[in-house]
């Protein structure tokens, strides 16, 4: 009778204190709000990418026609470009001048009719503030190399193996989406710079930081404007002189047998 007594106050001890740790774990809920079981503190409000859209339409034209382009300088606007060094822009041999979006039309006509041909479309996305390359060629080995610096200086510098490009960067003058609203079009600071940049890709960081100390840019071949939506730049060399000192020679001409010269428009298509 004991023996039974005592198994039945033991399970009946257990029972309560099952009880009571389940009550324990179960979280007090009554009477709380959905909203008031947020985590409290700063609430970080996602970020909209803004961007700058360029496409870089490409044009080859037989050297032998390039005073054809006299009539598509005529009818364009050198002056609201601004030149990082003007005097170094000219000893670089290049020429430059830009046009709105209603003038695109003939000046694409007219490059047609000099017997340029459209080799492709490049779209570049430009984050605000950031840089995008587009890429012209390959320097396949270190070697030195001539240039023309500030104030038409020739100065030398060994560059490669890397890639031969443009650096394009934007920088968006005010929010397009505050301009959108007082019904001005949204504009952007467009600057391009001739580079020849090391190759890193699949590198360690480390190591593509060290070769990026010898990226070069030709900083005197390099111009900016401010463009909106439709506004184009027309980039070309002066005169087809294959001397690789210079920009134009370097970047933008195509030797014998058959000597070419490489026309850029830049196209700004969007700022968003």
């Amino acid at each position: 009778m004991n023996h039974q007594l005592k198994t039945l106050l033991v399970c009946s001890a257990l029972i309560i204190l099952t009880g009571c740790a389940d009550r324990r774990q179960q979280p007090q809920t009554e009477g709380i709000k959905i909203g008031e079981l947020a985590p409290t503190g700063r609430r970080v409000s996602s970020q909209v990418l803004r961007t700058t859209n360029i496409d870089v339409i490409t044009f080859e034209l037989p050297a032998d026609n390039i005073k054809s382009l006299d009539a598509i300088w005529r009818i364009l606007n050198a002056d609201s470009l601004r030149y990082n060094d003007s005097t170094g822009f000219a000893a670089n041999g290049l020429q430059a001048a830009a046009g709105e979006s209603d003038a695109l039309d003939k000046v694409t006509g007219l490059l047609k009719s000099a017997k340029a041909k459209k080799l492709s479309t490049t779209s570049l996305l430009i984050a605000n503030g950031q840089t995008e390359l587009f890429r012209v060629a390959r320097l396949p080995r270190k070697t030195t190399i001539s240039y023309i610096g500030r104030q038409g200086a020739v100065k030398s510098a060994q560059a490669g193996p890397g890639i031969l490009g443009l650096e394009v960067s934007a920088r968006q003058i005010a929010d397009p989406s505050t301009l959108l609203r007082a019904g001005t079009r949204p504009l952007a600071n467009v600057q391009v710079v001739p580079a020849i940049l090391a190759s890193t890709e699949g590198l360690v960081p480390v190591l593509a930081a060290l070769l990026k100390e010898a990226d070069l840019r030709f900083y005197s071949a390099g111009f900016s404007m401010i463009m909106k939506p439709g506004d184009f730049v027309l980039l070309t060399p002066l005169e087809y002189k294959p001397d690789e000192t210079t920009a134009a020679g370097r970047f933008f001409t195509k030797p014998e047998p058959n000597p070419t010269v490489r026309v850029l428009l830049f196209v700004c298509t969007s700022i968003t």
